[in-house]
């Protein structure tokens, strides 16, 4: 196919938006005509892209693309292109054996990130359409490149049968080899290894199989061509294993290097492109000796990183900057393991001159520099992303420790105090809050045994005491909302316990807040006896957990909380399955009905329910079809003594599950009092209507006697009688009469007011008929000076009976008048005042006045009389209050003995 013929339809499967870039360039740099070049990201976009309108000629893919098996993704590209489209695996150069395994599945060839250019590209494209009409990958094509113009070939050997097949015919005719030599010898290989590599190569091998763990590998090597002399070669194998780890096979790839060797020089490390690698990389590089281990050139990076000087560093050993307690390790380590591989990865601790220790991924290629056997290493500091891993291990391990602990205090408990042997501070306390965050309690604390200062000592003044939050860690609320660090207590003013920490010798000191959809729900507090600088990354530390255990607290303080009132409640509370069985009681339920928990849970609900009462229950679970809860009901259950138990119950749904929650609530009482209740009240019923019925027929006998004897008292001339004696008593005998008749007057005026359920009510204006009233009794201002003010600007309409409100203001001036105090003239102030519902009339005099303590409860009471005053009859105010009760309205009285009497008559709005 010729590249510059055809525009090419190119896919760059790549998650890596720098590699993408660089691939990008390198194939616009070769000048190879493009139609379309697209990028995918992930496997969704490869689909989209692979099953779309555009046909694709060539397929780029990383392999080592995030959250995907390389083996898998391959196959599922191969899928989607029918296994026509030539794809090229994008490699680590630390991960050669992902590298075989993408070529033994299909891949036609590979490309090394960072170790490649345009025309490294050109070359692979070139090659992959050279050989794209075969079917297979890179393994099993029988010729195919290696590096530069280099040849390569595979081969497949059989462990069990002891069969080795090899292909590659234009590679081993490259070396001089006939097509039988090659392919029916067993040990051809092995009997062409360079003597002063076998045991290296050997070791290699044999050490792979006898390690299932570690089942790839790659090394170089000398081989010998047909002629007697040797070429260097690349070879990588992979072991296939059987269902129990026992090796099955081995495939692999040999490929002539010996271009890329002679062109480096035997490995002259300080060619120039090389040399300018090494001493200008930013990461810490240097080689050391394969047998001693002695440095033999370090670059600038690692004399700024480790701090010693390049004279020091070629004095030193690798074991000099390991720190002491990784040194057996270190000489445990077998030399052939170290320098096997040509390509190895691994993280060790290393120690700089400061004495300061970091983790480091150390990447180590064998060399030979001045005919040594050397190792160059690359190194990159990964301390911090070690310390962010394992920080976020950490909290992950916190919060799970909190959610293993069946209760939320045990919880608590176990992460303070795995919190505090993690950060090493000696004291730690967590403060949960109640729901309004206006008051905290210290609910657990944890410190080091071995110290030497009273933790206890400490704790026990605030300890599971509820305490308004401003006088709990710091005295002021403000301080308890964000993450507080003091570096020194005895200066801490708003600290509460300063003084208390200044004796126990305490120095320093953190507060974080935890937090739940921006509410506080607890705080964490550690202290020390040291002096402590504010530490960031600790801060850090705490609050990532803190924000992780917000949601968890809340959460369980709430569960517990309600697993609390549903224990302990004395309402009955229950959760019911469909086949209607309880599955779970609390103690109101077993109290209530007398039962234990194993019978309510074992015998069907209806066994506890009053038969005549079933339907009822039904009714209510019906209800559940149409809404998640019923309307309350009331049942009678039957308790374990016989007796019967009234419950006002009400059921929910529970929509995640086939259950209903029962909460019910006992009353028994209740329902007996409304019994005695409805008796009492059908009692008072039939003694009203007897006591109504004797009142009319008393009222109604009495006025036709009265009336007799009111007209005989009319008919008798006193004037015909002599005896004074008769005289005497015909008059007493007319004053009873009299007396009798207002009596039975004043009553039927009572029985009028109770009974007459459909009073008339007319607009009123209370300023005019105060004034009629005032005309209908002028006689009784006769020959006094009396001062009368009014002010209806409150208000003076009304809806009202006008008998009724003649009635009252008649009672209220003459008790005003009759009721004056004879040491001053009367005064009398009438004003009227809105309030809601009601509009006020104060009527107001400066008379004798009452003693309302004594006679408070009784002032509105029928025939109740409060001054000797010869025409009192204790009637008016009974009658005012009837009056305006019977309409809506109340009436009050303010009265001072001796000062005045003030009556409120509150009318209601219509």
């Amino acid at each position: 196919m010729d590249l510059f013929a055809k525009k090419l339809n190119i896919l760059i499967v790549e998650d890596d938006d720098e590699e993408y870039n660089l691939l990008l360039d390198c194939i616009q740099n070769a000048c190879i005509l493009t139609e379309h070049i697209l990028h995918a990201k992930n496997i969704a976009q490869t689909k989209e892209y692979l099953l779309g309108e555009i046909r694709f000629d060539l397929v780029f893919m990383d392999l080592n693309i995030q959250n995907h098996q390389q083996a898998d993704f391959l196959f599922q590209i191969m899928d989607w292109a029918d296994h026509k489209l030539p794809i090229v695996a994008l490699c680590e150069v630390a991960s050669p054996e992902t590298t075989l395994l993408a070529l033994i599945n299909g891949a036609k060839h590979y490309l090394i990130k960072g170790d490649y250019d345009e025309l490294a590209v050109e070359k692979v494209i070139k090659d992959c359409f050279s050989i794209v009409d075969s079917s297979g990958g890179y393994f099993e094509n029988r010729e195919f490149l290696g590096d530069g113009i280099a040849l390569g070939a595979v081969w497949d050997i059989d462990l069990i049968q002891h069969q080795v097949k090899r292909s590659g015919k234009q590679f081993y005719e490259s070396l001089g080899y006939r097509d039988d030599e090659y392919n029916q010898e067993f040990d051809f290989w092995e009997a062409r290894l360079y003597p002063d590599d076998y045991q290296r190569v050997i070791n290699t091998i044999q050490k792979s199989l006898a390690d299932n763990t570690k089942r790839y590998w790659e090394v170089e090597y000398r081989f010998q061509k047909a002629d007697g002399s040797f070429i260097w070669v690349n070879e990588r194998g992979y072991i296939l294993n059987d269902a129990l780890g026992r090796p099955l096979r081995i495939i692999g790839a040999i490929i002539d290097i010996n271009d890329r060797k002679e062109k480096e020089g035997q490995i002259q490390f300080l060619d120039h492109q090389l040399g300018a690698y090494f001493f200008h990389n930013p990461y810490p590089m240097w080689i050391y000796d394969n047998d001693s281990y002695a440095f033999l050139e370090v670059n600038t990076a690692a004399i700024q990183k480790y701090g010693y000087t390049r004279d020091e560093f070629l004095q030193m050993t690798l074991r000099d900057i390991r720190p002491a307690q990784d040194l057996v390790q270190l000489r445990n380590l077998p030399k052939d393991i170290v320098s096997s591989n040509p390509v190895r990865h691994w993280q060790v601790r290393h120690q700089k001159k400061n004495g300061e220790i970091i983790d480091v991924e150390v990447t180590a290629t064998d060399i030979q520099l001045d005919n040594v056997m050397a190792t160059k290493v690359m190194v990159i500091d990964i301390t911090e992303q070690l310390r962010a891993r394992n920080e976020r291990t950490f909290v992950l391990e916190v919060v799970e420790k909190l959610r293993q602990e069946a209760h939320l205090l045990d919880g608590l408990n176990a992460i303070l105090k795995y919190v505090r042997e993690y950060i090493q501070w000696q004291y730690g306390e967590i403060w949960l809050t109640d729901s309004s965050c206006d008051n905290i309690k210290m609910i657990t604390h944890d410190f080091d045994t071995n110290s030497p200062v009273d933790f206890q000592a400490f704790a026990t003044p605030v300890s599971f005491t509820s305490i308004p939050i401003e006088q709990t860690v710091f005295r002021r609320k403000s301080k308890h909302q964000k993450t507080y660090w003091i570096e020194d207590l005895a200066t801490e003013e708003l600290f509460m316990r300063r003084q208390l920490a200044q004796e126990l010798g305490l120095r320093s000191a953190f507060s974080v807040p935890i937090s739940y959809k921006d509410n506080y729900v607890a705080w964490v507090v550690f202290f020390t006896d040291k002096f402590s600088r504010k530490d960031a990354a600790l801060i850090n530390l705490v609050e990532s957990i803190c924000r992780q255990l917000g949601y968890e607290i809340r959460r369980r303080n709430s569960e517990e909380q309600l697993q609390y009132i549903f224990k302990f409640s004395r309402d009955l509370m229950g959760m019911a399955n469909k086949r209607g069985f309880m599955t779970q009681v609390n103690n109101g339920f077993k109290k209530v009905l007398g039962y234990d928990e194993h019978t309510l849970t074992t015998k069907p609900i209806q066994r506890f329910i009053y038969q005549e009462d079933w339907p009822i229950l039904h009714t209510a679970l019906e209800e559940l079809r149409n809404g998640s809860v019923s309307a309350p009901f009331e049942l009678r259950c039957l308790a374990a003594d016989n007796s019967i138990k009234w419950i006002n119950c009400t059921v929910t749904q529970i929509p995640t599950e086939d259950l209903v929650f029962i909460s019910g609530r006992d009353i028994t009482r209740r329902k007996k009092s409304e019994d005695e209740r409805e008796m009492l009240i059908k009692e008072l019923r039939e003694s009203n209507k007897d006591l109504k019925q004797f009142s009319y027929i008393t009222s109604h006998n009495l006025r036709a006697p009265l009336s007799n004897l009111l007209a005989i008292l009319d008919l008798i001339n006193p004037n015909n009688i002599k005896d004074e004696m008769t005289l005497f008593l015909l008059e007493k005998f007319k004053e009873s009469t009299h007396a009798l008749n207002h009596t039975v007057n004043d009553l039927l005026d009572i029985l009028v007011i109770k009974n007459n359920v459909n009073i008339e009510q007319e607009l009123l204006d209370l300023e005019n008929e105060l004034h009629k009233s005032f005309e209908r009794l002028a006689y009784l201002r006769q020959d006094k000076e009396v001062t009368i003010s009014m002010d209806f600007s409150g208000g003076k309409e009304i809806n009202f009976n006008t008998t009724y409100l003649e009635s009252i203001y008649q009672n209220l001036i003459t008790n005003a008048f009759k009721y004056q105090s004879p040491e001053r003239n009367l005064e009398l102030k009438i004003f009227t005042k809105e309030t809601k519902g009601f509009l006020q009339l104060y009527f107001s005099d400066n008379g004798l006045g009452i003693n309302l303590q004594r006679h408070g409860d009784k002032i509105f009471g029928l025939y109740q009389r409060f001054h000797h005053h010869p025409d009192s009859k204790g009637l008016g105010l009974y009658i005012i209050n009837s009056q305006v009760r019977a309409l809506g309205g109340m009436i009050d009285v303010q009265s001072e003995e001796g000062v005045g009497t003030t009556f409120i008559v509150s009318f209601k709005k219509n």
